[in-house]
């Protein structure tokens, strides 16, 4: 009985740690791109190198075609938005397959070169743009020390 007991409030403090969790979760391109228009605007990088992440406006590259996607300042481009996996064959260079990852809260581009005519243009990486609270966005490459945090300029 005693054994019961303890078991049951185990189990009643993990669900309502589960429960009040703040969960981020899948989205699609439709929901990100209304996300985003409500965090358009000027950042200012608050951590992180400043030769990866330069601050600037977050913005469409075309207003009118969120599709062609967007940036932040000049060093960070998340370019032709889509659902899935494309695949592409850039003439004298190598396939490039780019896979986007929508949630709640973030955006992730996957990005792989293959068959390159040069070995060295091989690739294999990601970049994500993460909007952690309303004035506050960051931004990482997976496999390196790029790790940045804008803050929004009111």
């Amino acid at each position: 009985m005693r054994y019961r007991k303890v078991l049951l409030c185990l189990v009643s403090v993990c669900l309502s740690t589960v429960v009040s969790a703040k969960t981020e979760l899948p989205s699609n391109k439709s929901q990100f791109i209304n996300l985003f228009n409500t965090k358009v605007g000027s950042y200012q990088l608050v951590s992180g190198d400043a030769k990866m992440c330069a601050g600037g406006q977050l913005a469409w590259l075309d207003a009118n075609e969120p599709d062609l996607g967007f940036k932040l300042g000049d060093k960070i481009i998340f370019n032709n938005l889509h659902h899935g996996t494309q695949t592409n064959k850039v003439a004298n260079f190598c396939l490039v397959t780019t896979k986007y990852k929508y949630t709640t809260q973030s955006i992730t581009m996957s990005l792989r070169h293959t068959r390159c005519e040069n070995e060295i243009d091989n690739v294999n990486t990601s970049q994500m743009l993460r909007f952690i609270s309303p004035t506050i966005l960051a931004y990482s490459i997976e496999s390196s020390n790029v790790r940045c945090q804008f803050e929004l300029q009111l």
